[in-house]
C-alpha cells in the first residue's frame, strides 16, 4: 500500500558532529535528561535516546567496575 498521496511531509535529518559534540558537553556537566538535552540541542528527546545509545561504550575505571561514557566520536 503505497502512501504518495499523503498530506503530511516528514523531513529527516541526522545530528552534525557540532550537536554530537553537544551532547557530549552536557552530559559531562551532569545533564542526564534527554528532555533537558533535547531542548538545547534542538531536536525531539527519543532522537537524543538513541544517539546516547549508540554513542555509548562500556568500559572499566581503576577498580575494574564497568561504566557507559558517551563518545561523540564514537557516534
Amino acid at each position: 500500500m503505497n502512501n504518495s498521496n499523503s498530506s503530511i511531509s516528514r523531513h529527516y535529518h541526522q545530528l552534525n558532529s557540532e550537536q554530537r559534540g553537544q551532547i557530549q558537553a552536557l552530559l559531562d556537566s551532569g545533564i542526564t535528561s534527554c528532555s533537558a538535552i533535547a531542548r538545547e540541542v534542538g531536536c525531539h528527546k527519543s532522537t537524543i535516546s538513541r544517539e546516547i545509545r549508540r554513542g555509548s561504550v562500556r568500559q572499566r575505571d581503576h577498580n575494574y567496575l564497568l561504566y557507559e561514557h558517551y563518545y561523540a566520536d564514537t557516534a
